[in-house]
């Protein structure tokens, strides 16, 4: 009889082993939990990496707002009216006060342009070119010796009233405003530009004007040094006389409110008025050098 036990082995091997229904269900039940498992897992980590997100949001949110609603005072710019009583003290100076004053100590002297030709007009009278910023110290002290000597040429209207900077050297100097200034004269013609606020945010764009001849004189040898260039407050008058600075040291008028100032100003003996009116007579010689080079000097 033939050997049939290895077809016999071939043939049960072949047929497919029957699994009990129990371990099937508790492979099925092992692989749900684990699908779960992962799931929650995978919703874990999501709603974790939202919350970090939110979190770094919330943050920032809150930054913001602590910036936008803790911004300090002096980012805010200041400035009104000039009272009429400091505009009349101002415009007032006697003749006498300012040729009778002993000049304080100088720091920048006025400067003589030597060159040929007619002097800088605009509508057939001498110009006057005062380019500043209300944030600048210099540039307040300076101001207010402009303002009273041209009022002894023409007449000012509009003037304000503000100070520089309260974080800047010498802050929060008192001073005038010349940003919507009216000056009328038979005899000059007055150029006046604010570049900044006294916040030292951006108020009127310099002029071609303003740029030619900071260009030409605002520079060496009317400045110590090329680093200096450009620098304010810068007066030109007429192209004869060059000022790059201030006259006096801000230090003067520390602490003193703009009232304060203007009622000093007919006081010789004042330190303020020996400082303002001292550097306004030099403005007013200078000025009356250009009226009789032109023909029309008193």
């Amino acid at each position: 009889m033939p050997n049939t036990r290895h077809g016999q082995a071939r043939d049960k091997a072949a047929r497919p082993q029957r699994v009990p229904q129990a371990k099937v269900r508790a492979r099925e039940r092992i692989a749900a939990e684990r699908a779960a498992r992962k799931r929650a897992e995978a919703r874990r980590r999501l709603l974790a990496a939202l919350g970090a997100v939110t979190a770094v949001l919330a943050v920032v949110v809150a930054l913001v707002a602590i910036k936008l609603t803790s911004a300090p005072a002096r980012l805010v710019a200041t400035e009104s009216a000039a009272s009429s009583v400091i505009v009349r003290q101002v415009t007032a100076v006697p003749p006498a006060v300012l040729t009778g004053v002993s000049p304080g100590q100088v720091i920048t002297p006025l400067q003589a342009v030597q060159r040929s030709g007619p002097p800088l007009t605009i509508g057939g009278k001498p110009v006057i070119v005062f380019v500043s910023e209300e944030s600048c110290p210099f540039c307040a002290a300076e101001r207010w010796s402009l303002a009273v000597a041209l009022s002894h040429f023409g007449t000012w209207s509009h003037l304000g009233s503000t100070t520089s900077s309260a974080t800047d050297v010498y802050p929060s100097t008192a001073t005038l405003s010349f940003r919507a200034a009216v000056y009328r004269s038979a005899e000059l013609t007055l150029r006046t530009t604010e570049l900044t606020d006294n916040a030292g945010r951006p108020l009127q764009a310099q002029t071609p004007l303003d740029t030619r001849l900071i260009g030409t004189f605002d520079v060496p040898p009317y400045v110590n040094s090329a680093d200096q260039s450009g620098a304010v407050p810068f007066l030109d008058i007429a192209n004869r006389y060059i000022l790059a600075g201030a006259q006096y040291s801000p230090q003067v008028l520390a602490g003193l409110s703009a009232a304060q100032i203007a009622s000093q100003l007919a006081n010789p003996s004042s330190p303020v008025a020996q400082a303002i009116d001292g550097s306004a007579r030099v403005i007013v010689a200078a000025i009356n050098q250009v009226l009789a080079g032109s023909g029309s000097g008193r």
